[in-house]
């Protein structure tokens, strides 16, 4: 298991999913990626700076629990994508099961959306 950014999409997926998603097709630095309604594609941007050890929620650690919350996100803001090909995302939900995606653009712009495995089938499974 990597690291992952999340996905959402304003625009309707093919079997109506409508919850978060993830992809491995950008930074993996569990950033938020938007499909917004005018089929542009929007990326949550953010800088990181090291927490104080006194901030920290196990200040006192000394194993691998020093290092939870020794970053925290600066300067976050949204930045437009001109992405130009095809980006994988996919997820599960209790009710529906495994949802795995394509979306193509060009120049910045969405094409499509296509539904790579029907819901309950595929990994989640």
């Amino acid at each position: 298991m990597g690291m992952f950014d999340y996905v959402r999409s304003q625009i309707a997926l093919p079997d109506g999913f409508t919850g978060e998603l993830q992809s491995k097709d950008f930074d993996c630095y569990l950033s938020v990626l938007e499909i917004r309604e005018g089929g542009t594609l929007w990326i949550e941007r953010f800088e990181t700076e090291e927490v104080p050890l006194a901030e920290r929620p196990y200040p006192e650690a000394d194993d691998w629990r020093s290092f939870i919350g020794s970053e925290r996100r600066i300067n976050e803001r949204w930045e437009q994508i001109e992405f130009h090909g095809d980006m994988n995302f996919y997820g599960t939900d209790a009710d529906m099961g495994w949802h795995e995606y394509t979306a193509r653009f060009s120049n910045g712009n969405l094409d499509w959306i296509k539904q790579i495995s029907p819901a309950g089938e595929g990994a989640g499974s």
